[in-house]
């Protein structure tokens, strides 16, 4: 009798499916894609925020997409890194853009609409 209650309770302990974890749902817009213009949200001029991320000091050699205020370039300190992320999120404000979140944007596979 016990064998079968054991063997019963492995067999629905096997079968459970956590719901939603499916890693795509964790995966996030690039980051130029959350710096946004008032009242376009979702519709910012992609090639005019090219523009002014390059003026603003990003390096001409990393595509915009390929932009995360998260990499630490070879031989940059942190405090290095941190004065250039900055400057460029200051100048981009200074240009009139917004700096959403990454969760105003929601993750790729259910975007919120807010954010190109």
């Amino acid at each position: 009798m016990l064998n079968k209650t054991v063997l019963l309770l492995c067999s629905l302990l096997t079968s459970c499916v956590v719901g939603d974890m499916d890693s795509s749902n964790y995966t996030s817009f690039p980051y130029a894609h959350t710096i946004q213009k008032p009242g376009q949200l979702g519709h910012t001029d992609v090639a005019q925020r090219t523009r002014d991320l390059y003026s603003c000091g990003l390096d001409k050699n990393i595509a915009p997409d390929d932009f995360s205020r998260n990499y630490v370039h070879s031989g940059e300190s942190l405090e290095q890194h941190k004065n250039r992320i900055g400057k460029i999120e200051i100048c981009m404000q200074r240009k009139g853009y917004l700096l959403l979140d990454y969760s105003a944007c929601g993750p790729l596979k259910a975007p919120t609409g807010k954010c190109n």
